[in-house]
């Protein structure tokens, strides 16, 4: 027997384009006008999510034109999980409704498509949704490492659906240029392929100059500039970024993050916990700590500094080099003053961020 409920979730190009199929495949294009009704899964707030609720029981609730059957989309939900609007307990009302519907059975005729980012297992719609009909899951890794990793598996299989080859430096520079993000990956290779041609072998050079580096990527830049003691770049990124309107708060965030990262590699050279290789590739990799210093790394951190891809291993361990211990506490001190600066004496955020680059690096 043929589904009548569809929910799928997770990465949101892998959700759009077997969303895409299925609702094809579920409604020919010529009766879609009047057998394919969309409800706008994005909320703002609690009220419109509440709203949007009650617009979809209403249309599952709803016989099709001329008392044909028609598919309800509820697309791109995004309170289907443990946020704001999702824990409500109006929202969360409305949902378990929507959940007992789901439980009693769609009218005869009637298919049900859910489509979001996010979906809280534990919450009696996915409940529902699971024992009614069929779930996919298009997982997003949420720790770092595994988004790397999950990212690289996706560039390699888009890389070679396209005919390109790479190899692994490449690869590295590609995605530290575009991030992790699966339509942002897609939309570089497409690019990528048709700049190539006939050429089918990308170089560090090809990346350098048809890849754009997507928003997570340009934060970083700046973070890089910095830990290269490229005061020229940092501050050219910098102005880039505050034209862009990025949050400046934000981007002190990242730079006093990355003071902290260079102060632990540092620490790692010094000791001789962190092997020195020679340049970003030269094959740096952390040793054995006491364990001491094993219990700090535990119970101070969220993520473990040591962690993550050997490439961004090397290129810490390569930008520690650039600093004494005694001029990353400087950076450390006049990173923390200006963060202080701009949360409570209202400074203009341009003439915080310039000026801390150029002390942290002249």
């Amino acid at each position: 027997m043929a589904a009548t409920v569809y929910l799928i979730f997770g990465d949101e190009y892998l959700v759009s384009v077997k969303a895409k199929a299925l609702i094809e495949s579920l409604v020919p294009a010529e009766k879609r006008t009047f057998g394919l009704e969309i409800i706008d899964g994005a909320s703002e707030n609690v009220e419109s999510g509440v709203k949007i609720v009650d617009l979809c029981m209403e249309a599952i609730q709803t016989v099709g034109f001329m008392g044909d059957g028609k598919v309800i989309w509820f697309r791109d939900a995004n309170f289907l999980h443990d946020n704001v609007v999702g824990k409500n307990a109006d929202v969360k009302e409305r949902l378990e409704n929507l959940a007992g519907l789901i439980e009693k059975g769609l009218p005869e005729g009637q298919v049900l498509v859910v489509t979001a980012a996010k979906v809280d297992k534990r919450y009696a719609f996915y409940k529902a949704c699971k024992g009614a009909g069929n779930v996919q899951e298009f997982a997003v890794a949420d720790k770092a490492y595994m988004a790397d990793k999950q990212a690289a598996q996706v560039a390699m299989d888009f890389f070679r659906n396209a005919g390109l080859k790479v190899n692994e430096q490449v690869l590295d520079m590609f995605l530290s240029k575009v991030g992790t993000d699966t339509r942002q990956i897609l939309n570089e290779i497409e690019k990528l392929s048709v700049y190539m041609g006939i050429q089918k072998e990308v170089t560090i050079n090809d990346i350098k100059e048809i890849v754009s580096a997507g928003r997570e990527a340009i934060v970083w830049d700046l973070a890089d500039a910095f830990g290269r003691r490229d005061l020229k770049l940092a501050i050219a990124v910098s102005r880039q970024l505050l034209f862009q309107k990025e949050n400046v708060i934000g981007l002190i965030i990242t730079l006093e993050n990355r003071v902290k990262e260079l102060m632990i590699y540092r620490e790692g050279l010094d000791n001789g916990w962190l092997s020195a290789g020679h340049g970003p590739r030269g094959g740096a990799q952390w040793r054995s700590v006491p364990p001491e210093i094993e219990d700090v790394f535990s119970r101070n951190f969220e993520k473990d500094p040591r962690g993550g891809h050997p490439f961004r291993i090397g290129v810490l361990a390569e930008q520690a080099r650039q600093f004494s211990p005694r001029q990353l506490q400087k950076c450390r001190k006049a990173v923390l003053d200006a963060h202080e600066k701009l949360v409570s004496r209202g400074i203009p955020d341009e003439m915080v961020l310039e000026p801390l680059l150029i002390q942290m690096l002249s």
